[in-house]
């Protein structure tokens, strides 16, 4: 059987024998043809449980916008300019305006990746700040659970906050988008050392989780202190296509799209496997190893709890491994219990969660990274296996044992797995 997953902009690919059992978790989608540009505007004029945002803002405002950053797919170019338009429409000056890329703890965009992101005619007219979670940030307040709310200064000295993302599947928050874009998007660490790490973030894959979910309702929680106004967020389906744009209020809207994001990410599985294979979809979803996380986290629900289970994580990686503290955990660990037990006792920092959750994954399989562009003898430092190709890894898997069940997860980083028993 003839098998192929994205990697980066291109494919990696294997051939596997006809007398294994394979299944390959790819759900069918059929062809999208809306032009995004119409979605949105579909959604700015019928927002849920929200007056227009034209209707809503002053030009005396100052209005900060937050958009993803380069790890994020979606048209965050098409809402940028949207969202902009109506907001000329209000008669809100650029100099009224601040663009925020919600970084997170991720890496600032490069000039070309900002491009992409809001478009060059935006890049020179208004004003961009990427933020950054460990200087320029306020305290606004506690939540009611006793979360620090500390947020980038362009947002917090806002009067108008509106914010754009996508609702995806999420492996700790349950749902990408809404309240996200504020916690982590443009949180200080000292609101990240807790709300990412355990017990607000879940201990297992969250994928699909979400109505009592600790992670989701704290980031509402400290969202709804900043007085978010106004979001646009747009879903898409396992291939990528934009089927369906809400926006209106932070949590009713974000809901609406949550909905719409079940009904065509949900996938109906029976089985677990002994061999899964896994990829978050291609890029950008595998621009380093580190955010590739994201696919490992679905071959965990896949893995069978007896017996010998292998996890091929198939990533480009074209930026390498990830922050130096994931790197460095993981090769500090004896064994993922030793990194886990550290989880819990130190807690959040950039890349001590992903150290984390590849232990996790670890205390399941063995893993095998699959990329040219991450050295190997790190990957054994860090625990991990390293093949040049999919081809190879799945030879090597065979050398040592015959699998049971073969699960194949193309756009793993996609789909919201769901067993039946």
């Amino acid at each position: 059987m003839h098998i192929e997953v994205p990697y980066g902009t291109g494919v990696q690919k294997a051939e596997l024998l006809d007398t294994l059992r394979i299944q390959v978790i790819d759900p069918g989608c059929p062809d999208f043809h809306v032009p995004v540009t119409k979605l949105i505007e579909d959604a700015l004029d019928h927002p849920v449980s929200s007056k227009k945002l034209e209707e809503m803002v002053t030009p005396e405002e100052r209005v900060a916008v937050i958009v993803n950053d380069q790890t994020r797919p979606g048209p965050n170019k098409e809402m940028v300019q949207a969202v902009i338009a109506r907001l000329k429409r209000a008669g809100v000056a650029d100099d009224h305006i601040s663009l925020v890329i919600a970084t997170g703890s991720h890496r600032a965009p490069t000039e070309a990746e900002l491009e992409t992101l809001i478009g060059k005619e935006l890049r020179n007219r208004i004003p961009v700040i990427s933020h950054d979670c460990r200087k320029n940030n306020v305290y606004i307040c506690d939540t009611d659970e006793g979360m620090p709310v500390y947020i980038d200064r362009a947002v917090a000295e806002a009067d108008f906050i509106i914010t754009t993302g996508l609702v995806a599947p999420h492996k700790a928050a349950g749902f990408s988008g809404g309240r996200k874009s504020i916690v982590p998007g443009v949180a200080g660490m000292e609101t990240l050392r807790i709300h990412h790490s355990l017990p607000v973030r879940p201990y297992e894959p969250a994928l699909g989780w979400y109505e009592d979910n600790p992670f989701h309702k704290a980031a509402l929680a400290a969202a709804r202190k900043v007085n978010v106004r106004f979001i646009l967020n747009a879903v898409q389906d396992t291939r990528k296509q934009n089927i369906a744009v809400v926006a209106g209020d932070l949590d009713l809207a974000h809901q609406e799209g949550v909905r719409i994001c079940r009904k065509h990410n949900v996938v109906e599985c029976e089985q677990r496997g002994d061999l899964i294979i896994a990829s978050p979809g291609g890029a950008p979803r595998d621009c380093n190893l580190y955010q590739s996380q994201k696919a490992l986290a679905a071959a965990e629900v896949f893995a069978e709890k007896d017996g010998e289970v292998t996890l091929v994580l198939v990533a480009c990686a074209e930026e390498g491994i990830g922050p130096q503290l994931f790197q460095d955990w993981l090769v500090e660990g004896k064994n993922p219990d030793e990194i886990i037990r550290r989880f819990r006792q130190e807690g959040f920092s950039e890349g001590t969660n992903k150290a984390f959750e590849y232990a996790r994954a670890m205390k399941k399989g063995r893993i095998v990274i699959v990329s040219e562009n991450c050295d190997p003898q790190r990957l054994r430092q860090m625990g991990l296996e390293w093949a040049p190709s999919l081809q190879a890894a799945v030879d090597r898997t065979l050398e040592r044992y015959t699998p049971r069940q073969v699960i194949v997860l193309p756009k793993a980083a996609a789909i919201i797995p769901q067993f039946r028993n």
